[in-house]
């Protein structure tokens, strides 16, 4: 039996993103109002104002960018960059809105703008899976201004994010093994706010500094609650499609085993604790 995580050799960063982008697609605006105030709080973090020039990476479908797009104005502008192509085209028909909105495809480790060209430049839960996180942060703080601004956002520790803990530990149950392996880069990473201001220190950026953010998540049930998040997981989207199917009902039953413990009733939905961490800091002055 191949195991459930060994995607790497066979299928591409971009590959694997591409492929869920229509369930991110579907699903972008209940992202947006799940992280609406961790977004509110990344871009106070990068300082965004009025008549920005600010770049998000690792887009997607660009929740983060677009309410970026509120606070430049029309005299700001924001890049929409992500490395699947498909999941751009979902945040370029997202931005149809926005004149101040453009897209691009490039990965954040190779960024395709000049040295000094932005005044802030945002991600939402990408910088967890990069292999170099120090070297990506670099990358990043090269397209900055002097005094420029970075804020990342990533998961907050595992046990409170059980929402999502749960679902791999349910894969990693199934065959024995951690899912992801300790290995593979995965959503809990840089889980650790004393590691994530590291990584954006060595980056190159000053003043660093990070805090948590509370971010529940409601479903309607804990079913609506499996066929979602399933579909948002890229990692565990393709692992989940190469299974046969009775060891993907296994899996589900575990889930949603897990899923009835670890989640409260709150009128007519459900609750799971959820927390992320935010990283900010700036390029030197000079």
């Amino acid at each position: 039996m191949v195991a459930p995580y060994q995607l790497r050799g066979c299928v591409g960063l971009s590959d694997m993103w591409n492929s869920v982008a229509p369930g991110w697609e579907a699903s972008a605006q209940f992202v947006d109002e799940h992280l609406a105030l961790a977004t509110e709080s990344l871009l106070d973090a990068a300082e965004i104002g009025e008549g920005d020039a600010v770049l998000e990476l690792a887009a997607g479908p660009g929740g983060a960018g677009l309410a970026a797009a509120e606070r430049v104005g029309p005299s700001g502008t924001v890049v929409l960059s992500d490395v699947a192509g498909e999941m751009v085209a979902v945040a370029d028909r997202r931005a149809s809105a926005h004149p101040q909105v453009s897209t691009a495809v490039f990965d954040q480790s190779a960024i395709a703008a000049e040295d000094g060209h932005f005044d802030a430049v945002i991600i939402r839960h990408g910088l967890m899976f990069v292999e170099d996180p120090v070297a990506t942060v670099r990358e990043a703080a090269r397209v900055l201004r002097p005094g420029g601004r970075y804020a990342a956002m990533t998961w907050g520790p595992r046990d409170m994010n059980p929402w999502l803990g749960l679902v791999l530990d349910a894969v990693g149950e199934q065959f024995g093994v951690p899912f992801p392996p300790p290995a593979v880069r995965g959503p809990f990473s840089l889980d650790d706010p004393a590691l994530l201001e590291s990584v954006l220190q060595d980056g190159g950026l000053v003043d660093v500094q990070a805090h948590a953010v509370r971010t529940p998540m409601h479903a309607a049930s804990v079913q609506a609650w499996w066929e979602r998040v399933q579909k948002l997981a890229g990692p565990l989207a393709i692992a989940l499609a190469g299974m046969e199917p009775h060891v993907r009902e296994e899996i589900a039953e575990r889930a949603l085993s897990a899923a009835a413990n670890a989640s409260r009733r709150e009128g007519d939905q459900i609750v799971f604790d959820g927390a992320v961490l935010i990283a900010s800091g700036h390029t030197p002055a000079h």
